[in-house]
This record gives C-alpha cells, sequence and structure tokens, in this order.
C-alpha cells in the first residue's frame, strides 16, 4: 500500500487538468484567448459545471465495484483475498451503496434505470450468499424469486417503450431496457471459479480505461460561460459572455473569436438556452422521454415556448 501513496497527491490533478482542457477547447486552442478566459472565468463556475456534469459517475463507480468485487468473493474466495477489486469493494459500506442507488435513480436516465435496477439486485442476491450462513432459502429469494418478479414489472413498465425502439431502430434503448431485466438473475450468483477473475476484472479494467475519457468528452461539451444574442448597429452577435463593464461587453463568438462591444453600440440582448435541443431518441415511456431524468420530473424547470430567432444566427458584427 505505501509503494502506491504517490498516486494520492495525483488525485486533485484530474480535475485541474480537466479544467483546463476546457479552457483550451473553449478558446479554439489559441493562447492569448485561454489566458483572457483564465483570467475572468470563475473556478466555482468550473467545479459546479464538472459536478453537474459528471454527477451519474457516483453511482456508476460504486455500483460496479461492489457487484464485481462480490461477485469474484462468492465465486472464488481464494483469489478473491489477493484481489485489489474485491478488497475495494469489501471498504465500501452498505449506507454508501444504498446513497449511490437513490443518486443514480435521481440523475440517471430513464433508459438507464433498468441497469440500475439490475446492479441494485445483483449486489443484494451476492451480499445475502457471502454473509448469510445458511443460504438456501434466502438466496432462493433475492437471487430467483426477486429478480423474476423484477424483471416481469419492468417488461410490464417498458414494454410499450421497447416496441417503439423496435420500430424506431433504435437498437441501443432496445438493449438497455430489455437486456438487463433478463440478465438480472444471472448475476446473482457464482459463476465457475475458472472465470471469475476473467469475469469481474476485465470488465473493471476497461471501465477504468473508459471513464476518464468519457468524463473528459463529456466536460468538454459542457457550457461554461452563458450564451447570448446581442443586437448590436451592424447586425446580431451571438457568443459566451466573458465579462461585462461599464464601458464594453467582452464575448467570445461562435468561432473562437473575442469580441469587445462597446456598451453603446448594444441595443438589447437575448439570453440563448442551450438546453432546448430536440431529443435524439423518439422512444417515451408513458409520455415520458427515455432520455429524461426523474430529478428532472422533480425540479422545476422552465419551459420557453420558442427559441429566439437570434439564438440560431451567427457572429456578424466586427
Amino acid at each position: 500500500m505505501t509503494d502506491r501513496q504517490w498516486l494520492l497527491p495525483l488525485l486533485p490533478a484530474f480535475p485541474l487538468v480537466l479544467l483546463v482542457l476546457r479552457l483550451w477547447y473553449l478558446s479554439r486552442q489559441n493562447l492569448q484567448t485561454m489566458l483572457l478566459l483564465v483570467q475572468y472565468v470563475s473556478p466555482l463556475g468550473l467545479l459546479s459545471t464538472l459536478t453537474i456534469a459528471l454527477l451519474w459517475v457516483f453511482p456508476a463507480t460504486i455500483l460496479l465495484t461492489r457487484a464485481l468485487g462480490a461477485l469474484l468473493l462468492v465465486s472464488d474466495p481464494h483469489r478473491a483475498a489477493q484481489s485489489r477489486l474485491a478488497r475495494v469493494a469489501g471498504r465500501i459500506p452498505d449506507w454508501v451503496v444504498v446513497v449511490a442507488v437513490v443518486v443514480g435513480a435521481l440523475t440517471w436516465q430513464l433508459r438507464f434505470l433498468p441497469t440500475l435496477v439490475m446492479a441494485t439486485l445483483s449486489i443484494l442476491g451476492l451480499v445475502i450468499r457471502q454473509r448469510v450462513a445458511n443460504v438456501g432459502a434466502y438466496a432462493a429469494a433475492t437471487g430467483v424469486v426477486l429478480p423474476f418478479v423484477a424483471a416481469l414489472l419492468e417488461y410490464t413498465f417498458f414494454g410499450p417503450a421497447i416496441v417503439d425502439a423496435i420500430r424506431e431502430g433504435e437498437a441501443v434503448t432496445v438493449l438497455l431496457l430489455a437486456l438487463p431485466p433478463a440478465a438480472t438473475p444471472l448475476l446473482t450468483g457464482p459463476v465457475p471459479a475458472r472465470a471469475a477473475r476473467a469475469v469481474t476484472h476485465w470488465p473493471a479494467a476497461c471501465a477504468a480505461f473508459a471513464t476518464p475519457f468519457l468524463i473528459g468528452v463529456i466536460f468538454l461539451r459542457a457550457p461554461i460561460l452563458p450564451t447570448v444574442a446581442m443586437e448590436v448597429d451592424d447586425g446580431v452577435l451571438v457568443g459566451s459572455v466573458i465579462t461585462v463593464d461599464d464601458r464594453m461587453t467582452t464575448v467570445i463568438d461562435t468561432g473562437g473569436a473575442v469580441r469587445f462591444v462597446l456598451n453603446d453600440h448594444v441595443r438589447s440582448k437575448t439570453l440563448c438556452d442551450a438546453g432546448d435541443r430536440p431529443p435524439a431518441s423518439r422512444v417515451t415511456v408513458h409520455g415520458w422521454s427515455v432520455e429524461q431524468t426523474a430529478l428532472s420530473w422533480i425540479a422545476p424547470a422552465r419551459r420557453p415556448a420558442a427559441i429566439d430567432p437570434r439564438c440560431e444566427g451567427r457572429a456578424t458584427s466586427r
């Protein structure tokens, strides 16, 4: 353990690298523009955007680690004693798993909820096998009966959406809605000991390798500055506001060029809502889009009647 303590100081460096890359991406790889952004962009705003954009990572990491570690421990206890994955999974308290499930239920899109149920029932069945001495009746309840009941309820609830996804040709949505309920009974019990290490360590290694890249892509696309459409003397300027003082407004347009506009030349400003994009999937579940989250149902949201046409234009001011 002591030979890996040097990794701990590097953990805070990952968010810092993401913040620098976000500014570099926003400045279109222009050093002078990036220095201007560093001067005015608030680190708190960047961290807030990073937290909101990556809120789904916490439950995904906790549930995947706990499920794979418990599967290895139940399938091959001798190798699990020497496995770092099993040791890390064993140190995750039960209350952290419960919090991860609640956060996932609120922040994951509707099409990912069958996967959340699958992970939850898998952990429950494996933990029962691991901790209960007379495991027969409990294993039958949590490893067979409960997954089949959950699968029946899920197929009843998501059945129309699965049919719509097949008609729309959305293969990914079909797999996300139809595969996890059927796979849940297979993940609540042990696998052959010879295959246990490959079944658990390879998915964990692939997830650990792909997660930083996925986080980087999502964060690089997350907005960190308000987008406005300003009507000026010679046209409409669309861009992100860097700063506003008593004399001029500094804006970086959609092409990455920085514009300094005198406030006396600004006739009007319109805040452009970047969240009003049409959903990529046409599939709905009882009237709710599969791309929506439970948090979006609970939290109040502003629903504009139409997108201002000025926000769809390009910068014309020089």
